[in-house]
């Protein structure tokens, strides 16, 4: 599994609301991989009065005076909103941002190719591509997508497209934000699932991998091609089967759709194959995984989670597998969001998320400076009083100890003053280039941050700008970038640091007025066990 040298320290809670129960994981990431902090697991409702559960009220029956008076029951939603507090409060965790993920009936997810674009035309071009596969107006639809390194030749790119009905996600939202949670993002189940068997090496991207994942109610099948989910299906499984003591006919209709979807795959990528399968069911499985793996002739692999984690030890023993539910891979996956390598990163309530943060941090930036400001006056007050009275002294000394002192132009020529004016007018216009074109520290530190990918941090950063001693109109700048680059396996150091100058060079703001930049030097270390190189970059300029 892939660490993220940035979220050491980092604590992520997974919050998954299923069809039967309310999952919560808390993940903290460390040198050695994400550790388990907390988990917990309540059920939505209890099984006697699931079959008393309302459906939210319609306008319609809230407007029907007429019906008959009947006995006030929860409706689901309520029984959600009392789970999650419960799930909170039962295992010492305390309310605030979590990770949460929606049903993926709920969401669309489709995958297209597209020919290379500028990164800055992505997002027009993306949504006006993606018209083509969702059948709903763009502006009906929360959206995210991501450009993922797939097969595609040099002169096209791979996209994971995927949306949600507005409505939905909102709902969705309001539901936990009256559970005293706040969700910073939201996105498909498929993906947290996905991301769990991820940092579990489960999956190999070299490797053609499907993912059968069994509910009470519904199965869902993921068939991914270079690590990136090509097909995305969803089966129904009725309640009269689901409830059945036998559970052979709901096996039977999995591995009839289960090969359907494989021959659809099949046909799309004729040269390919399914290489290898994993199992996760909420259902007892018992031997049918097995029979699966003969029928069709495939590796099968039952998903575990917990390879990807390490347990915590509580009172002395280390929590193991008969300990931690087993039923948590969505919500560890969730938890795992940015504490492991990114795998497919969408965020369907990134608008309501960038809007509350741009808020807090206007309004934190505002009273910072307002109180800057008002500390700078109280200290510039007592400044003045303090030497004001010494300062006057020495003033009106000064004034009456130095010379007297006259200055006439009577007998300088017309000539001399046009000199002295052209003198001046020379030293005023080598000012106003100078100014012209000085650039600023902050900017390019500002750009620079926004093209540092993950697996890159920067250890030292040096900008030097002087006036040449030979040409004074001539501004001599040096920046200096130090740091490091967490090795992955198969991949050139030098590529990746060749791909990261090429990436500063094209944010504009790194290079303006240096045209010169160079790698001066990449070398092998180690850090904590783990294969890291060293560079140095040196822009240099005019």
């Amino acid at each position: 599994m892939g660490k993220n040298m940035f979220s050491i320290g980092k604590q992520v809670v997974g919050l998954h609301v299923g069809n039967n129960t309310v999952d919560l994981v808390v993940l903290k990431g460390t040198l050695q991989g994400p550790r388990l902090v907390k988990f917990g697991q309540t059920y939505i409702y209890p099984k006697k009065e699931a079959q008393q559960i309302l459906p939210e009220p319609t306008d319609a029956a809230a407007a029907d005076t007429k019906a008959p008076k009947q006995e006030t029951k929860k409706t689901r939603d309520e029984y959600i909103i009392e789970a999650i507090k419960r799930v909170f409060k039962e295992n010492n965790v305390k309310p605030g941002n979590v990770v949460s993920a929606i049903s993926s009936e709920e969401t669309m997810v489709r995958y297209f190719q597209m020919p290379k674009i500028p990164v800055k035309e992505w997002v027009s071009a993306i949504e006006f591509e993606a018209k083509r596969y969702i059948p709903f107006r763009m502006e009906d639809v929360a959206s995210d997508y991501q450009v993922t390194k797939g097969p595609s030749s040099r002169t096209n790119m791979d996209v994971v497209f995927v949306a949600v009905k507005k409505k939905t996600v909102s709902d969705f939202a309001i539901l936990l934000e009256k559970a005293g949670v706040k969700p910073m993002i939201i996105e498909p189940a498929p993906f947290s699932l996905i991301r769990a068997f991820n940092a579990a090496e489960q999956i190999n991207n070299k490797v053609n991998t499907a993912i059968v994942n069994i509910d009470s109610k519904n199965a869902n099948i993921n068939i991914l091609r270079n690590g990136v989910p090509y097909i995305i299906r969803d089966i129904p499984l009725s309640e009269g089967d689901s409830s059945d003591k036998s559970l052979e006919p709901i096996f039977e209709k999995l591995l009839s759709e289960i090969k359907l979807s494989f021959d659809f795959y099949e046909k799309q990528f004729p040269s390919e194959v399914i290489d290898k399968i994993i199992i996760y069911s909420s259902l007892p499985l018992e031997n049918w995984h097995e029979i699966v793996g003969k029928e069709l002739q495939i590796p099968i692999e039952v998903g575990d989670p917990l390879r990807g984690i390490r347990i915590k030890k509580l009172g002395g023993t280390k929590v193991g597998k008969g300990v931690v539910p087993p039923k948590l891979a969505i919500a560890f996956g969730l938890a795992l969001r940015g504490l492991s390598e990114p795998f497919i990163d969408v965020n369907l309530w990134k608008e309501k998320v960038l809007a509350y943060k741009s808020k807090e941090v206007f309004l934190r930036t505002l009273f910072l400076e307002a109180s800057a400001a008002i500390f700078l006056l109280i200290v510039l007050k007592l400044v003045c009083i303090k030497g004001i009275a010494p300062l006057a002294k020495e003033y009106d000394h000064t004034l009456s100890e130095r010379p007297r002192a006259g200055i006439s132009i009577k007998d300088d020529s017309i000539e001399s003053l046009e000199r002295m004016k052209n003198k001046m007018d020379a030293r005023k216009n080598l000012l106003e280039k100078i100014i012209s074109t000085r650039t600023y520290f902050t900017d390019r530190m500002v750009g620079l941050a926004e093209v540092v990918p993950d697996n890159i941090w920067l250890t030292d950063v040096d900008f030097k700008e002087e006036v040449n001693e030979k040409d004074a109109s001539m501004i001599i700048r040096q920046l200096t970038i130090k740091g490091y680059y967490l090795i992955d396996k198969g991949a050139n150091e030098t590529d990746i640091i060749n791909n990261f100058l090429l990436d500063l060079k094209e944010s504009g703001l790194i290079e303006k007025g240096m045209k010169k930049a160079d790698i001066v030097s990449v070398e092998r270390t180690e850090l904590y066990g783990e294969k890291i190189a060293s560079f140095k970059i040196v822009f240099t300029g005019p």
